[in-house]
């Protein structure tokens, strides 16, 4: 965490909340994001998921959070090395006569990889050449970002049955049942957590195994369904299962790709 707003190559301040110091003091969040610093060989590196506390007088670095995003911290007659996942050296810091280790970073701006080409090739071919290739621009910091963590809980509660319903297919299950059924459908209210789960035989009979679930649920809860939430498989997203939803007012929440934590409740 860090006082200094210029400090960050990019930040997010949408991200908000407080931090409460040891002696019992509380500082606003006004943000989180990135700060790209370089190397003593040159190369630059990003400290990722850094907090801005505009009042915050001095800057701080987790040794706990350091090992929750992965990084490798090795202290070892009085000398701490900093690794990230791929085992890059991005520290080196001598411990002080009170033993705290003080890491002086040399901040750094992100700046635009600029490509021109010359004709001077013989054959006719045009020769590419970038201008500061040893720094990161923005696309190549945003693209090496890990997405934000995941909240422990959700953001809402349903306030009553049927208001929303998570699914999910699970399947090819080996061996088959009895009757040949490789699959099963799970549905959870929001609301109660009911379940209901139904054996198939493929995964195109999950839609209107749905619906033989609906219409019995809604006339014995005397509510209708409002939003069904699932991931993107072909068997939620055909175009008849999708006509019929609109149809009904059913509102579709469709995760996002390789985001199985949108739909925590039935995963």
């Amino acid at each position: 965490m860090t006082g200094s707003r210029a400090a960050f190559a990019s930040i997010d301040t949408t991200t908000t909340g407080t931090v409460r110091f040891g002696d019992n003091s509380v500082i606003r969040i006004a943000g989180c994001g990135s700060i790209l610093y370089e190397c003593k060989n040159g190369e630059h590196r990003a400290l990722n998921n850094v907090y801005y506390l505009p009042r915050l007088t001095a800057n701080i670095i987790s040794v706990g959070q350091l090992d929750e995003e992965e990084y490798d911290v090795h202290v070892r007659h009085g000398v701490m090395r900093i690794r990230d996942d791929q085992q890059h050296l991005m520290a080196k810091v001598r411990h002080s006569p009170g033993c705290l280790y003080y890491l002086e970073l040399k901040i750094v701006r992100p700046v635009c990889l600029a490509a021109s080409a010359d004709g001077k090739g013989g054959t006719g071919a045009r020769d590419a050449v970038l201008e500061h290739v040893d720094q990161l621009c923005d696309a190549c910091l945003a693209g090496k970002h890990r997405h934000a963590p995941f909240p422990q809980q959700a953001q809402r509660r349903a306030t009553r049955s049927l208001d929303l319903i998570h699914g999910d297919l699970c399947g090819p299950v080996t061996p088959a049942t009895p009757s040949d059924n490789r699959f099963f459908l799970l549905l959870v209210d929001d609301y109660s957590r009911y379940m209901w789960l139904t054996l198939l035989r493929s995964k195109d009979e999950a839609a209107n195994a749905i619906k033989h679930i609906q219409a019995p649920a809604e006339r014995k809860s005397g509510n209708q369904l409002g939003a069904l939430r699932t991931d993107r498989g072909g068997e939620f997203t055909a175009a008849h299962f999708r006509d019929y939803c609109t149809e009904l007012g059913v509102h579709r929440e469709l995760t996002a790709p390789y985001s199985p934590q949108q739909n925590g409740v039935v995963e």
